[in-house]
């Protein structure tokens, strides 16, 4: 067998258009291009918003990817055999799009082919892959998981049992000798291990690599019932049992004796899992509810990708329904941390972010995506004030947080921008005339929803013929009573994903941003990539995007209902102005593309840690020395985070608190109980 140098990718492509964004970002950056032959999408009759994506990233890579559209669904098995038909390379790698590869796992997967002839399928360790499952350990990403296993064990592979299809290589001689995946097994399950025995009966070996490891979500595209995949799943077990039984068993039997997971769990030691992060942000907790939690995941997700040790940790347990290309750590996962940089998030996380960077050795940040000073009507003013004394450097989302920062507190803090994933967003709107009309009620004061609502009424009372869609965070906000047949008021009750967000952008012409308190803007922006014009408050960071009358509308009088009225009137009745608006807000938003934006965020963090960006070296004054201590982490608080966290883990787990635990709790409240009821039955005694 002739020594393989070319392998192509065959990605088939059915919706779930932020993963294939990834995919194809993490294949082109971690793959050398001399070993790379052609990368096939198949786009398998997907969704608008995924059709949209795919022009987008041919563009952008011009000649690297080849897109072949289906014009009706055909499944995953179809799509494989038709990429095995026009590949031409030695070798194919099938790729799910909810799969996303490691540093030179194409390189690494052909050099065991190359040294073993025999081999016809080989597939990498995984998050997410039936027997060959390894999760991602705490503060692991998957990258560094696959750095991890690369040291460990580098060249070695065993005989798999069944190989996993989400990143499966196959050579070109066991494609010609096997033939194609037998479409009797529909759209899938059992295919790749029906392949891999028929394979193996021709002569070739099946392998799994464990010094390569990939990132996989799973039923991204298959968007199935659990009772649909179940009775797939039972009728494609069916058709491979009376194939395979006897040889799965055999083979079954002598994979449990040399178990790669197995083998790689038992020759893993503790000082492999120790953490060790460049940068490690710090969240309250990490909500689908903030733009801001999205930035900070986007920002580990992409530097993952790019080999950069990047993690997170929340000091709360919680729920993020989004892609999350590494495992969160919590306070009890401190003890294995090691970081350079400490990022705090939000004043709150800095006393904490503070005192863990003591008790590592770690130089701190304040990473500050919005003016915290009017969170919570402005109460907390002096605890953010006290915030900034805490950082070693400050980075800023917008010139407006800068410049504040510089004029009330001499600050010199970074500016570095924030960006949006232009690939899944732009799309040069046809319709030049304005008819949907979008807003968001986020349940927050300072970002005016009452201001929204009376606009609302205002719509309904004064325009005709528009369609209004309002996306809701709380059900308990009533809409006000819209008594004109001719406009629609569409609710989605939130949170929603970022896709069902771009979904409702999509089909919208305005987008109406009433906000008091913005740092930078995040939806406006990701409205203008749809050639949405923004109409928006001249509100602190969101001004620096949208420039009024230029590719927007900025309202100055931000608490008067009747300018934001009078401005969509306008807007509605003048389609060349409209038409000049959307084109120059889709041009604005080119500018901002998250794969330049990862960039900046870590040349800004090497900087950091190579000197070239000075440390602010503040200092306290005797009165906020006095005043810091009401918000300064101490020895007891910072340790009792790390209990606090293990049992409300377990809680949101539905897992029981230990015994010992709950003894302690009970103690330590009704102690506090007892102390209080002796103090005021004091009081009430002296008083009398």
């Amino acid at each position: 067998m002739k020594k393989i140098t070319k392998c192509d990718v065959v990605i088939p492509v059915y919706n779930a258009p932020e993963y294939v964004k990834l995919c194809v970002y993490a294949l082109l950056k971690n793959t050398d291009e001399k070993v790379l032959g052609k990368v096939y999408l198949i786009n398998d009759n997907s969704n608008d918003l995924t059709t949209n994506l795919l022009n987008n990233l041919e563009k952008k890579y011009k000649n690297k990817l080849e897109i072949i559209t289906n014009h009706e669904n055909q499944g995953f098995i179809k799509n494989v055999n038709k990429g095995f038909q026009i590949s031409k390379s030695d070798a194919v790698l099938l790729l799910n799009t909810d799969c996303l590869i490691g540093k030179n796992t194409i390189e690494k997967l052909m050099e065991h082919i190359n040294k073993n002839p025999k081999i016809g399928l080989i597939c990498p360790v995984s998050s997410n892959a039936a027997n060959l499952t390894l999760p991602i350990f705490p503060g692991f990403s998957y990258m560094m998981m696959d750095q991890l296993l690369e040291k460990k064990f580098k060249g070695k592979n065993f005989d798999a049992c069944t190989v996993v299809g989400n990143c499966l290589m196959i050579t070109k001689e066991c494609i010609e000798k096997t033939g194609y995946f037998d479409e009797i097994y529909g759209m899938g399950y059992c295919d790749e291990t029906d392949y891999q025995f028929k394979a193996m009966k021709q002569g070739f070996e099946a392998k799994v690599a464990i010094d390569t490891y990939v990132f996989h979500k799973a039923e991204m595209s298959f968007k199935t019932t659990n009772i649909q995949r179940e009775e797939r799943l039972k009728h494609n077990l069916d058709i491979f049992w009376s194939r395979w039984k006897q040889d799965y068993d055999e083979l079954m039997e002598k994979y449990q004796k040399n178990d790669p997971i197995k083998y790689i769990n038992e020759h893993l030691t503790r000082e492999d899992k120790q953490i060790n992060h460049d940068a490690t942000f710090v969240l309250p907790l990490a909500s689908n509810t903030s733009g801001g939690v999205r930035v900070i995941v986007d920002i580990i997700n992409y530097l993952s990708i790019n080999n950069r040790n990047i993690g997170m940790l929340s000091l709360h347990p919680s729920t993020y329904n989004e892609i999350e290309l590494f495992n969160p750590l919590y306070p009890e996962d401190i003890k294995n941390l090691k970081t350079k940089l400490v990022i705090g998030t939000i004043f709150e996380s800095m006393f904490f972010t503070k005192k863990l960077a003591e008790k590592i050795n770690a130089k701190t940040v304040y990473f500050s995506q919005g003016y915290e000073f009017v969170f919570e009507n402005g109460k907390r003013y002096e605890e953010v004030e006290l915030s900034f004394k805490m950082a070693d450097y400050i980075l800023t989302v917008s010139n407006y947080l800068t410049n504040t920062y510089q004029d009330l507190f001499g600050i010199k803090s970074t500016p570095i921008v924030n960006g949006i994933d232009t690939d899944l967003l732009l799309t040069e709107k046809k319709n030049q005339s304005v008819k949907n009309i979008m807003m968001v009620l986020r349940n927050e004061p300072r970002k005016a929803d009452y201001m929204l609502l009376d606009i609302l009424k205002h719509l309904t009372v004064k325009c005709n013929n528009i369609n209004i869609n309002v996306v809701i965070n709380s059900k308990e906000i009533k809409l006000p009573i819209n008594n004109n047949k001719t406009i629609n008021v569409n609710t989605y009750y939130g949170p929603l994903t970022r896709p069902q967000i771009f979904e409702i952008l999509k089909n919208s012409d305005l987008l109406i941003d009433t906000s008091l308190s913005e740092g930078f803007g995040l939806m406006p922006l990701e409205a203008m990539a749809f050639g949405v014009v923004p109409v928006i408050s001249n509100s602190f960071g969101l001004n620096g995007i949208v420039k009024n009358e230029e590719n927007g509308i900025v309202i100055n009088e931000v608490n008067n209902p009747y300018l934001y009225v009078e401005k969509i009137k306008e807007l509605m009745a003048d389609e060349k102005k409209y038409s000049k608006l959307s084109k120059n807000a889709y041009n604005t938003a080119k500018k901002y593309d998250f794969d330049d934006v990862a960039k900046e965020y870590w040349q800004v963090f090497e900087e950091i840690l190579e000197g070239k960006i000075k440390p602010l070296n503040q200092t306290l004054t005797e009165e906020e020395k006095e005043k810091i201590k009401n918000y300064i982490i101490d020895d007891r608080k910072y340790y009792g985070t790390f209990r606090m966290s293990e049992n409300v883990r377990r809680l949101a787990q539905n897992k029981p608190i230990r015994r010992i635990s709950r003894i302690k709790w009970l103690v330590k409240h009704t102690g506090k109980e007892i102390l209080f009821i002796s103090k005021e039955f004091v009081k009430i005694i002296l008083n009398r």
